[in-house]
């Protein structure tokens, strides 16, 4: 399994929900796309970054899509007025996340 990380920052003085309606927003249109597994958002509040980390079923899968995914994740952060600082992939080499992690993104 493979894991495209952005990290973007706001202004501090955003609401943190912007992050939690930028990712409702993404979330339809990435369930689209073949070899999506899954998203996760994490928000530090004291300095405006948010982690978003999207899951793929392989690095060739996430690669076939990425310059739609670039994109989209473009309009998507300007419509909330974040700026991006980086986009990186990563293998997932293990994972134990537990069942209360998997009730949460139910």
């Amino acid at each position: 399994m493979y894991v495209s990380l952005t990290r973007t920052r706001s202004s501090p003085d955003e609401p943190i929900e912007i992050a939690t309606i930028a990712g409702e927003e993404m979330l339809p249109w990435l369930r689209q796309i073949e070899g999506f597994e899954g998203l996760l958002m994490l928000s530090n509040e004291t300095d405006g970054t948010t982690l978003v980390l999207t899951f793929w079923e392989s690095r060739d899968v996430a690669e076939r899509h990425r310059a739609a995914r670039m994109q989209f994740r473009d309009r998507v952060t300007a419509a909330v007025n974040v700026e991006v600082e980086e986009t990186v992939g990563y293998e997932i080499t293990f994972a134990d996340l537990g069942s209360r992690l998997n009730e949460l993104s139910r």
